[in-house]
């Protein structure tokens, strides 16, 4: 089975993360049409629309945490096997891996906080949380909307977070901050509400977070192999 890493030699991080599983045997192309039994691409900008419906992509994204794309470093991705729902299925595995501090669960609830994905109209989620919240605020994604506070600005100033697809939200389940996630492939799902209507998820976060610390590797992970091996088996 050979594979190929699909990537935009003009966008840096991309070049990084080609290089990383070129260490580890895959071949690196820049021709979006290139023929393999494995494709990995990374974001949906890249020649995704190709190889969308092939039966073996490997698909990277942002990271849940770790993520770096402005400097050099050991950044991190998410990558998992691409199905024709959207979601992927990631690895698994029972050993620990580095995972970030969880801070108890905020118990306000007054203000409420909507991440909208790119182009997103959240109007009618807008419409549905201001019957059930004191105020209801929007940021808008970044690549559409450039805002002067940092994400974990403006969600430590909320009780609340809504979102959808993506992984802006993990930040508020590692605040603390209770979450609204409507879609229902999204990771974040098991420890989030999954409708305005649901009592707000307070629970225990420790087995969710071990299985997400599979689901995100290092370049230096690439480059030695290790995603390789833990995703080679993935069903």
């Amino acid at each position: 089975m050979n594979g190929v890493f699909h990537y935009n030699p003009g966008v840096r991080h991309q070049a990084d993360f080609a290089n990383a599983f070129a260490a580890c045997g895959f071949g690196i192309t820049t021709n979006r049409d290139e023929p393999a039994d494995i494709h990995v691409i990374y974001g949906p900008h890249y020649c995704l629309s190709q190889w969308r419906a092939h039966p073996r992509v490997l698909y990277l994204d942002r990271a849940w945490w770790g993520h770096d794309d402005t400097k050099p470093g050991d950044g991190c991705v998410s990558i998992g096997w691409l199905q024709q729902d959207g979601s992927r299925k990631f690895a698994q595995g029972s050993a620990p891996r580095p995972k970030p501090k969880m801070q108890e669960w905020r118990h306000s609830v007054g203000r409420c906080l909507i991440l909208a994905d790119y182009g997103q109209n959240v109007s009618s989620i807008e419409a549905q949380a201001q019957d059930r919240f004191y105020t209801v605020s929007i940021r808008h994604h970044p690549a559409g909307h450039k805002s002067k506070r940092t994400l974990c600005d403006d969600i430590v100033r909320h009780d609340t977070v809504i979102c959808s697809a993506g992984s802006a939200g993990f930040e508020a389940i590692k605040l603390g901050i209770p979450v609204v996630c409507l879609d229902p492939h999204n990771p974040l799902a098991p420890v989030c509400s999954d409708s305005l209507d649901a009592p707000l998820f307070r629970g225990d976060r420790t087995q969710w977070l071990h299985d997400l610390s599979y689901s995100q590797f290092s370049l230096s992970e690439i480059a030695d192999g290790t995603a390789w091996n833990l995703l080679k088996d993935v069903k």
